[in-house]
């Protein structure tokens, strides 16, 4: 089966996730990579790898994205309706009084959609942490809860916001980033899947408190050195890039500029897109609003390139309160079309990636030979003082 972008956004935004708490998520991943026949393992740590063999017997390209949003995740009972919840991940604390809550069970139902089992209102922050939580030096939320719920379970919490929804072409949801990346990659699997073409996709946890997932993944040395990896991530639209004007081809963030041969190869691709398809366009931006999972890939040795979808909403902050974050539709559409042709390039990602630096040194080599005679014939002795 294939199924288009919205399709697969449809059933993964709604759905609740936070670092640690991504098994919602999973679940569904597992029934889409299910319904295709597609290999999809897991690590020791909870990282998902999805894989279209192609006639490759190992995919050269690997697409990342990651499985959490910043939420909240149960601490202690302070009574039968007031709880202590851990802040997983960066929220503006300034907005959360009085902010309704939404509390999921970690385990989803056997084939049943996430239905809450509470809901309640945070009543303060405790930024010194919680005492005997299962993090005690970080920060918590007091939520006091409409009705008690059962002391058993393994609780999280998440805003009450709208979680999916299609307002004109904008796509609004709580947990766009980076739920909406990650339709991005498993929307360009299944344009991969349908032309026979190799691909691996990484969905990665608990990015949101400091690349946990991520950073497990490379210490277990359990990703291929060989491949090229492009990061898809939703980044603040406050760095410059506006929604609607299509994805971002991103050069670095705030802390790591990227691998300058899989940019180019991005480049390229989307030069060539852009002759053949009406109404596609990329920009092309640092977006060093934050840093994302492509600085630790980078960092490893690995060939890694990254895009982006402006987002609006960041981290759902709405300026005066907390609001459902929100991407373009267009800007989506036209990364899964980026990322599937430079899946689908005959060469290989290697090459292709190899070839437009090997450009970039020829334009280099010619500009020298046009001008080191000049150079020479036109230097004048230095007078002696």
């Amino acid at each position: 089966m294939s199924e288009t972008y919205l399709d697969i956004l449809h059933r993964l935004l709604p759905l609740p996730t936070a670092p640690f708490y991504e098994q919602h998520v999973m679940a569904e991943i597992l029934r889409f990579a299910a319904e295709r026949s597609l290999p999809c393992a897991a690590d020791d740590f909870g990282n998902l790898m999805l894989t279209a063999g192609g006639s490759e017997a190992k995919p050269e390209l690997c697409l990342t994205a990651h499985m959490d949003h910043p939420a909240l995740g149960f601490a202690v009972h302070e009574s039968s309706r007031d709880l202590l919840f851990e802040r997983l991940g960066g929220v503006p604390s300034a907005l959360t009084r009085d902010a309704r809550v939404l509390l999921y069970d970690r385990t989803p139902a056997a084939g049943a959609r996430a239905v809450p089992v509470g809901a309640g209102s945070v009543t303060s922050f405790l930024e010194e942490g919680v005492p005997g939580s299962p993090n005690p030096s970080a920060p918590a939320f007091r939520v006091r809860i409409d009705d008690e719920v059962p002391e058993e379970g393994d609780l999280f919490a998440v805003w009450d916001l709208t979680p999916c929804a299609l307002k004109g072409e904008q796509i609004v949801g709580r947990a766009c980033d980076d739920l909406a990346g990650v339709c991005v990659a498993l929307a360009t699997m299944d344009c991969c899947l349908a032309e026979g073409v190799s691909l691996s996709v990484l969905l990665t946890r608990a990015e949101e408190t400091g690349f946990g997932g991520m950073l497990a993944a490379l210490a277990a040395d359990g990703l291929d050195r060989e491949a090229i990896y492009v990061n898809i991530e939703c980044s603040s639209c406050r760095s410059g890039a506006p929604l609607g004007a299509g994805p971002v081809i991103r050069v670095g963030d705030r802390r790591w500029i990227f691998d300058a041969g899989v940019t180019e190869a991005l480049c390229r691709c989307a030069a060539e897109l852009a002759q053949r398809l009406d109404g596609f366009s990329v920009q092309r931006r640092l977006m060093d609003g934050g840093v994302c999972e492509a600085t630790p890939l980078s960092r490893s040795g690995r060939a890694t390139g990254a895009v982006a979808l402006p987002l609006d909403n960041y981290h759902n902050d709405g300026g005066q309160r907390l609001r459902s974050e929100a991407v373009h539709l267009r800007d989506a559409e036209n990364l899964v079309s980026l990322l599937t042709d430079l899946a689908r390039q005959r060469r290989g990602a290697n090459a292709m990636v190899a070839e437009s630096l090997a450009t970039l040194d020829d334009m280099l080599r010619s500009r020298h030979i046009s001008q080191v005679d000049r150079l020479r014939r036109t230097t004048n002795p230095m007078s002696q003082p």
